[in-house]
């Protein structure tokens, strides 16, 4: 007896290109904004600090950091249409870009909520940032779940 595979993990996997489209063209379009405006073209003359800044670090790196998210978007891509094949490779690579996407997420927007806390009539944003992190990791964080069901994942060769 052949058992019929999910529907499910189709729509999941189109759910998946989906999103990898948003990310691959909003950066993508940010790039590219950045450089026509010429953000990336003025090097500020390197100020000497004892603390490391991540936020400065983004920003002075902006480029190459949409351009790494371009790339992961991609990649995600790809493993968004294989999914829809039932490929554990692809199942994989879904898996633990989501979990990197929910690292980065989170190290951001701490990075963020304690540059904010600190300033004053800034505590609203600091709140901000870490609801912003729950709700976009929440649905990552389901997928990483449902892809990882043995229910599913038994369905993938």
């Amino acid at each position: 007896m052949n058992e019929q595979k999910p529907q499910s993990v189709k729509t999941i996997g189109l759910i998946v290109a989906i999103i990898s489209g948003f990310i691959t063209f909003s950066n993508g379009m940010g790039t590219i904004a950045f450089t026509l405006i010429g953000l990336g073209s003025e090097q500020s003359q390197p100020i000497e600090s004892s603390e490391f800044n991540l936020l400065e670090f983004l920003f002075e790196n902006y480029i190459a950091m949409c351009l790494i998210m371009v790339l992961i978007g991609i990649i995600y891509f790809i493993g968004g249409l294989k999914i829809r094949k039932y490929k554990l490779w692809a199942n994989r690579l879904v898996t633990y870009i989501s979990l990197l996407l929910i690292i980065l997420m989170w190290t951001l927007m701490i990075a963020m909520s304690t540059m904010t806390f600190e300033q004053q009539g800034m505590e609203i944003f600091s709140v901000g940032a870490i609801i912003t992190a729950i709700i976009w990791s929440t649905p990552l964080g389901l997928l990483i779940w449902f892809l990882n069901r043995a229910k599913i994942k038994k369905h993938f060769a």
